[in-house]
Order: C-alpha cells, then sequence, then structure tokens
C-alpha cells in the first residue's frame, strides 16, 4: 500500500494530520513538512504502526 497523508479541519479551524500505510518514523518524515507548514504540533499521539520498524528486504542470487 502506497503512503497516504490525511488532513482534516474542524469547524473551529483545528486539523489533524494522519499517516496511513508507513510504520516506524517513516510517518514523522512524511508529516513533517505539512506540521512545519501549518505551524507545529500542539500534540501528538501515535498509532500502533509507529512501534513497527520499516525495513527493505533485498534478495541476492548468486550462481554457484
Amino acid at each position: 500500500m502506497n503512503p497516504e497523508i490525511i488532513i482534516n479541519v474542524d469547524a473551529n479551524g483545528n486539523f489533524t494530520i494522519e499517516a496511513k500505510g508507513s510504520s516506524g518514523g517513516d510517518c514523522l518524515s512524511l508529516t513533517q513538512p505539512l506540521e512545519e507548514a501549518l505551524g507545529g504540533v500542539d500534540n501528538r499521539k501515535f498509532k500502533p504502526e509507529y512501534r513497527q520498524t520499516s525495513h527493505q528486504t533485498n534478495q541476492v542470487h548468486l550462481n554457484q
């Protein structure tokens, strides 16, 4: 699944930013530019996915 960023704005102008489809610190790198552009973070809540590690697996086939 490709990462998604969901921004919700309530009637008072308060907003939430949610990252979907990423894990570990990847979600912070996705949302950080928006957080800075919108004036920073007052309250941050981490979803369970944040505590999962993100990694890539590289497969190498050797001729023997």
